[in-house]
């Protein structure tokens, strides 16, 4: 890959996890999709599949922040492209997420998150989608609801 084209694809993918971004954060659910390949997977920390589909993991994010104010920043990505088709990078990442009453499956009446997200590419129907992504968080800072009784440890 020629240089320019290699800088052209990097450029493609730092708009793509933009993209990816401010579709969440905005709530544009029915555009969401697009940024992932049809064979998306999200894959935990350890590595087992936590969504096997880029339809199904858009559908559990818009579950999960329809009603939540969120802003997830992507920060200082390494991007390696591996050849024309396909590219892996590491991002820097934080979210801020408050829900209106609290998060449906968790509970959280809030979150500020930070750790890196480990997403693949892959070149598909003329453009870069997410092909896999991880996230790994290094901190997390949970704020409970009043209501909420406070998590408590056997020990």
């Amino acid at each position: 890959m020629n240089p320019i084209a290699r800088l052209t694809a990097i450029e493609e993918i730092r708009n793509l996890k933009a993209r990816y971004f401010r579709y969440m954060d905005c709530k544009l659910w029915d555009q969401l999709p697009s940024v992932f390949t049809r064979d998306m997977k999200v894959l935990t920390p350890t590595g087992e599949v936590y969504s096997a589909s880029g339809l199904t993991y858009a559908e559990s994010l818009r579950n999960s922040l329809t009603f939540a104010v969120s802003c997830h920043q992507g920060l200082t990505a390494e991007i390696e492209i591996v050849d024309e088709q396909n590219a892996k990078a590491i991002w820097a990442m934080q979210d801020v997420i408050v829900w209106d009453d609290h998060h449906p499956t968790y509970g959280w009446k809030s979150i500020t998150g930070r750790g890196h997200y480990h997403e693949s590419y892959r070149m598909e129907v003329g453009a870069w989608r997410i092909a896999t992504l991880t996230l790994t968080r290094v901190r997390l800072d949970i704020e409970w609801p009043e209501s909420a009784p406070l998590p408590h440890s056997d020990i």
